[in-house]
């Protein structure tokens, strides 16, 4: 005979916040990995610019704007790091309220996230239309 208790967690609603918890942890990886090739597209600009200073005699404008690609890919990596240790936090938080009874919800972790990617989204829409 088990001496366990049984869980007052319904195991339908652990596999919804495991669930949630995935999908933000499948999040913050897609942060990170935006962010690195975000950055590595700095690096991209300056071989290309290289390339084309040897293959041409006359000069070649600077490319002023590529660091911003380097801020714009360790923000974007840093927020998918962020995310991703939230996340611990937001799966701890869910349990104890599933073994209280509770539900709650965290909605601005979603707004957060939403206004961020908008965000990149438009600063990186810019920087490909005007720089």
């Amino acid at each position: 005979m088990s001496n366990n208790p049984k869980s007052p967690i319904d195991p339908k609603d652990l596999m919804a916040v495991e669930r949630a918890t995935t999908a933000l942890i499948g999040t913050a990886i897609s942060l990170i990995i935006l962010g690195f090739v975000v950055e590595k597209f700095e690096l991209f600009l300056h071989l290309i610019m290289i390339e084309l200073k040897e293959k041409s005699e006359s000069t070649m404008p600077q490319l002023a704007h590529a660091d911003l690609y380097n801020y714009i890919g360790i923000t974007i990596v840093s927020a998918g790091i962020i995310l991703a240790l939230y996340t611990y936090h937001y799966y701890t938080r869910w349990i104890k309220h599933l073994e209280r009874g509770e539900i709650d919800t965290d909605k601005n972790i979603y707004f957060v996230l939403s206004v961020f990617v908008a965000f990149i989204g438009v600063l990186l829409l810019i920087s490909m239309l005007i720089l």
